[in-house]
């Protein structure tokens, strides 16, 4: 059963000095947290609340990795609606989701293996 709030990890950092009196930083976790975003009821996306708590992302390279594709391939195939979209994480950054590029690629062997 999920709960009410999800922890979150942020890193701080932390400067102090070794033997020789050198000043050096490390980095310290910290944990707080944090609300879980809520989804009103009858929401029209395609998830069910139980798929949002298992959601990966994938970047490009590891995309590239898992299909043996190249960018501009994987982009044309976006366009024909033949590969699954990228989701935007902020103003400049995208992902794949992890199940749409793994079911693409199960659906690519399947179909070699039928001989379409």
């Amino acid at each position: 059963m999920p709960s009410a709030r999800a922890q979150n990890s942020i890193v701080a950092n932390q400067s102090y000095e070794n033997r020789e009196g050198r000043q050096l930083r490390s980095q310290e976790s910290i944990s707080r947290e944090m609300p879980l975003p809520h989804r009103p009821v009858g929401s029209s996306l395609n998830w069910g609340p139980n798929n949002l708590e298992d959601v990966t992302f994938l970047r490009l390279p590891e995309v590239k990795a898992i299909t043996g594709l190249s960018k501009s391939s994987l982009y044309v195939l976006i366009r024909e609606n033949r590969f699954p979209s990228p989701v935007r994480l902020g103003s400049r950054a995208v992902a794949w989701v992890r199940s749409e590029v793994k079911q693409w690629a199960a659906d690519r062997v399947n179909a070699s293996r039928s001989g379409l």
